[in-house]
């Protein structure tokens, strides 16, 4: 199954017979001439591709929905610049008969790690306030589950199972670190910042087919984000007003521009720091993750910056 996207991505396959993938979309459309037809993206941890159903709708659209697990028959073809499967036959596949994680791709590191590595950060917090405002998010085992299997982003970056805790410690770490770089910057405050961030995505993303989740679309992790941390501020008890505005305009603020989704803009030293230090490795993993062609040299475009990357096998004659 794995080998079947890679290699339509490759150009070798031309037919599908009974591959099962994970329906992530699925639209009902319309062609140029009036036709009705089913766009769909097929998901499997190696990849996502295109793909269309034609012929026989009557039959097929109402068979399957977004989530769901089908066997496919169809073949391949390039078509604007993509491949794509055009579907001739489909059967809905039970979620019970299938493993979900081979459908799904996962985050390279070990999630018990990064677990571990997040609550460390939590304890280098010394502010008690803020040290047991992350203490009671965090130590909520449903919660922490989720948290540590979601993923960060629908396809820029992180967008895997167990990126949003794998993005969360990389930010946590850079911000403990960057906080030592630049005077009068409150370093519990940024990393507390750090850590509580993108806790809404746990919210706003599927965490089967990554896509935006009716939460996400009307409110977005940003707002989702700050009623939680900003609710249970209130519950405990635990700053004082002061404080609890800093944290709270740090999360509002992370994304740095109106034009990015951002409620606010940066307006303290440790939201203009959390928004850089987000950027940073927002825009790192996919560049430093990109596939490279070893024969050139390049990698393909990566999305989040635009460009493709030059990065050569290091070989002895490159030293």
């Amino acid at each position: 199954m794995y080998d079947c996207i890679e290699a339509i991505k490759q150009k070798r396959l031309k037919k599908i017979n009974g591959e099962t993938f994970l329906v992530s979309e699925k639209h009902i459309l319309k062609a140029r001439n009036g036709d009705e037809y089913v766009g769909l993206k097929l998901k499997d941890r190696s990849g996502i591709i295109d793909a269309k159903i034609w012929n026989n709708l009557l039959h097929l659209k109402d068979k399957f929905e977004a989530g769901d697990f089908v066997k496919i028959t169809g073949e391949s073809n390039y078509y604007n610049d993509n491949w794509q499967v055009i579907i001739k036959d489909l059967e809905r596949v039970e979620e019970e008969d299938v493993d979900k994680k081979a459908f799904l791709p996962s985050t390279q590191k070990d999630i018990s790690k990064l677990q571990s590595e997040l609550l460390g950060l939590i304890d280098s917090v010394k502010h008690p306030g803020l040290k047991k405002l992350l203490e009671e998010i965090f130590t909520d085992e449903e919660f922490f589950e989720r948290f540590s299997h979601a993923p960060a982003a629908k396809t820029m970056h992180h967008a895997y199972v167990g990126g949003l805790i794998e993005h969360t410690v990389s930010v946590g770490k850079l911000a403990s670190q960057v906080a030592l770089a630049y005077k009068d910057i409150d370093r519990d405050l940024l990393v507390s910042c750090a850590l509580l961030h993108d806790i809404g995505k746990v919210y706003e993303l599927d965490p089967m087919t990554f896509n935006y989740t009716t939460e996400g679309r009307l409110i977005g992790h940003i707002v989702i984000g700050y009623t939680i941390v900003h609710d249970k501020i209130k519950a405990l008890g635990l700053l004082n007003r002061e404080k609890e505005m800093l944290l709270l305009h740090c999360i509002l603020a992370h994304h740095g521009e109106y034009e990015y989704g951002s409620p606010k803009k940066p307006k303290t030293k440790e939201a203009v720091l959390m928004n850089m230090i987000d950027m940073l490795d927002s825009r790192m993993q996919p560049v430093v993750d990109a596939k490279v062609d070893e024969s050139s040299g390049w990698s393909d475009l990566i999305k989040i910056i635009g460009k493709a990357i030059y990065a050569p096998k290091k070989s002895k004659e490159l030293l």
